[in-house]
């Protein structure tokens, strides 16, 4: 949690931002009767049956998604979209293995686990973690350490995020030191004092701070957006041990923004094929205000209808990294496509599906998805029953059994006679 005394001076050179919580619903509602033609009350009973449906939406949901808007959903079926309220119960039911989360949610954990498979993920370059573990080449345990680590220009250029983080808060990206004035310059040209820097991290980083090697995207992206990864969102399932792709959307960094989320101000959200990774759409703007657009807005390279590079790579990186999460088998995949092919940047065992639904401009609940939850159902089912014993007798006849096989017989645990 990042709290007010601690925040750098200049907010623009470490991604601390926070989606705001309020919402288009309690700020400024959008004039949805006048300018589609329909009442405020027709809008009201349109939300309630969303609400009080298996999506429950809520009203700032129903605002985002532009569910008003008949024109833009003619045909959709908007009960098939879900709020955040609905996707926690889609997350659990799908990967209720809970005892196994870390290994996707932990940096370094997952970074460990996939690259010991071969996958290819964004080289560590070190780990800030204070008075903790021994020392080591890539462990930074005090602050002279870490201030040592930032002067060295070998190092550069850095991206850096918290072990726990999610949604880029707390990241940052560097290009270099200045020894001249004691500052770093981020990839946006903007300057931020080491001493500011290091007492960001030592405060709001507790539980460690990664640094990894920056790598850059596709020429193809380069040209687009310029030196930043924009990653595409795969939702993935497994059944059987096969990994489907159920959805794509592409997240394209704009304006001075390092990372790519879409809830950014300036960021870009494309539609995607699946077959073939193209552009079908491109949407940019905040709370329910969004337009479509053709091209980026910094670069002025066309967008609409371009392909993804390498997408065939990055579609097998997706299944590949399924493969290896069995037992949490829904998951949101951030790969990037580079010049080598595509790298792996994180797994989301509780994906945004929002992402998505805007995306696609259709709700997330389709028959591939329902068809994989009554399967977890039923297999959250049996994992339960195995482990509970079917009654107090056949428990203590187990543990019996158990105890002749460690102990062998003897007068207290005596094999019956034949």
């Amino acid at each position: 949690m990042v709290s007010k005394a601690s925040l750098l001076t200049d907010q623009d050179c470490v991604d601390i931002a926070k989606p705001d919580s309020a919402g288009p619903a309690m700020l400024a509602p959008p004039p949805i009767g006048r300018s589609r033609k329909r009442s405020d009350l027709s809008v009201l009973i349109d939300f309630w049956k969303l609400r009080l449906g298996a999506g429950r939406l809520s009203l700032n949901e129903y605002f985002e998604l532009r569910l008003f808007d008949e024109q833009l959903y003619r045909g959709a079926d908007k009960k098939s979209f879900v709020g955040l309220e609905a996707a926690r119960r889609i997350w659990f039911r799908s990967n209720y293995r809970v005892d196994l989360f870390a290994i996707a949610s932990n940096k370094i954990a997952s970074t460990i686990w996939f690259a010991a498979h071969g996958l290819p993920v964004l080289p560590t370059v070190a780990l800030y973690h204070e008075d903790v573990g021994r020392p080591s080449g890539r462990l930074l345990r005090d602050e002279a350490e870490l201030r040592a680590f930032l002067k060295d220009a070998g190092n550069y250029p850095l991206f850096g995020k918290p072990i726990e983080g999610s949604r880029s808060i707390g990241s940052s990206s560097i290009e270099c030191y200045v020894e001249s004035n004691d500052n770093l310059i981020t990839t946006a040209g903007r300057l931020i004092s080491l001493n500011d820097f290091v007492s960001f991290i030592k405060s709001n980083a507790a539980s460690g701070y990664l640094f990894q090697s920056r790598v850059s995207p596709h020429a193809a992206v380069r040209e687009v957006c310029g030196d930043r990864l924009a990653t595409v969102r795969l939702l993935t399932i497994l059944r059987g041990g096969k990994p489907e792709v159920l959805r794509a959307c592409w997240k394209i960094p704009g304006g001075e923004q390092a990372a790519d989320n879409f809830w950014r101000q300036g960021n870009l959200l494309a539609q995607l094929d699946l077959d073939s990774g193209r552009v079908r759409r491109v949407i940019r703007g905040s709370s329910y205000k969004y337009e479509e657009v053709t091209h980026h807005p910094d670069s002025g390279v066309r967008i609409l209808g371009m392909n993804v590079p390498n997408w065939d790579k990055v579609t097998e990186l997706a299944m590949e990294g399924a493969k290896l999460l069995p037992e949490l088998p829904l998951v949101g995949w951030d790969i990037a496509p580079i010049d080598a092919g595509a790298v792996l940047v994180e797994p989301n065992v509780t994906p945004d599906f929002q992402l998505h639904q805007l995306a696609d401009r259709r709700g997330i609940v389709e028959p591939a998805l329902t068809s994989f939850l009554q399967q977890r159902k039923q297999d959250a089912s049996t994992y339960l029953r195995a482990g509970k014993p079917r009654s107090r007798l056949s428990f203590l006849r187990d543990r019996a059994k158990e105890a002749v096989e460690i102990l062998g017989p003897n007068k207290y645990l005596r094999q019956p006679s034949s």
